[in-house]
């Protein structure tokens, strides 16, 4: 399986990744990646900061599309310091819940919507 390697630092501004915007290129090579039978590697070395909406878009919204299972194999990620690993883990957490129930998780929102 080829190998699509995606250093982060090169698709962000001052090494931090703020908004789903900006994260929205990386998440389109991604998927093309995986589209084209590649496995995907992405590279944290240099960054230093990352928002978990830019990470949502990145990795949480792989889980619309693919198993957890799949993207172990599909997915790679290097350089990852203790603060992203754990908003990783978060968004992952979240994406499986959501996509898994998101007809019980638009069922509460339009209720939220709706009480206001």
């Amino acid at each position: 399986m080829d190998i699509l390697k995606i250093k982060i630092t090169d698709h962000i501004s001052l090494n931090k990744g703020i908004t789903p915007d900006e994260a929205e290129p990386l998440y389109e090579m991604e998927m093309n990646a995986f589209r084209a039978g590649q496995k995907v590697v992405l590279d944290f070395e240099g960054v230093e900061m990352l928002t978990t909406a830019f990470l949502n878009v990145i990795i949480g919204n792989l889980y619309k599309d693919y198993t957890s299972e799949e993207l172990k194999l599909m997915l790679g990620l290097e350089h990852l310091d203790e603060a992203t690993a754990i908003r990783i883990k978060k968004v992952t957490t979240n994406a499986k819940s959501f996509y898994n129930d998101e007809k019980d998780y638009s069922k509460v929102i339009e209720e939220v919507i709706h009480e206001s």
